[in-house]
Parts: C-alpha cells; structure tokens; sequence
C-alpha cells in the first residue's frame, strides 16, 4: 500500500505479484500534467525512473504534449488504441508496470475495493473485470483528448 497525497490512492501487487495488473491508481483528476507526477514518485522504487507512460486513447486524460518533465526528466506519454481502457503503462529504467486506472469520480467504497482487488497477488482479472466487481463500470465521460 502506498499513501499519495493524504489518503491511500494507490496499491501495489508484492513484486512476486501476477495477473495482468500489478495494481491500481485512483487518481484525483484525468489531468497528465498533474497526475502523472504523484503516481511516478509515488513507485520510483519498484519501477527506477519513468522514462515513458502509455495510456488508452478514448480513456479521458488531459493530455497537452507528448512529453512531460518530472523532476528535470523527460517522460515521454503514448496514446495507443490497442491498450487496455483503463489502464496505464509505466515503463521505468527497471521494470515495467501496468497499473488499473480508478475513475476519480469513482465512489470511495467502489474505488477502495478495486485498489484492494488489483492489489490481491492471487487477482488475474482484466481492468473491466475488476471494476465491474468493485461496482463501478469504470466509465469517465471526458471524451476530449488532446495530442
């Protein structure tokens, strides 16, 4: 479990983890520029630095340019359609991470069971899955991205 911010908004599999998510983010807004700094530090340890992020396209991230400096470093962000919606790629000097993406309009409960269910090292369920089991379809309406 790692605390961003003032309560916990992301968790993480053991690194022994398996299943198609290591874990799942809930972030505060759909906005990269502010956003994506938080959750970079926040697995810095498991990952190294980020060096790129990758989303689904469709998904709703404020997304401005395709690069973001965090901390002096570059990160580049690619958009891609064959990614899994709800999702984002955090590709680190060390490892790579797919973590589940919790709307964040997302109830409390809704979102504090799907951290905990994509943080489960026996959990193999998809994003959709999750969320649907959590009780939240995973739907944001924020259909503008702009690249």
């Amino acid at each position: 479990m790692t605390t961003v911010g003032d309560e916990v908004r992301l968790q993480l599999k053991p690194a022994a983890g398996g299943g198609y998510v290591d874990g799942a983010w809930w972030p505060r807004s759909r906005d990269a520029r502010v956003e994506f700094p938080d959750v970079l530090a926040a697995v810095r340890d498991r990952v190294g630095e980020v060096e790129r992020i990758s989303y689904p396209l469709g998904d709703g991230w404020e997304i401005a340019h395709r690069k973001l400096v965090v901390d002096g470093r570059v990160v580049r962000l690619e958009g891609f359609h064959s990614m899994q919606a709800h999702t984002v790629a955090l590709i680190g000097t060390q490892r790579r991470l797919i973590l589940l993406v919790v709307a964040p309009d997302t109830a409390r409960d809704a979102a504090t069971t799907a951290l905990r269910t994509a943080a489960d090292p026996d959990t193999t369920a998809g994003a959709e899955d999750i969320l649907a089991g959590a009780g939240h379809a995973g739907s944001d309406p924020a259909p503008s991205l702009t690249t």
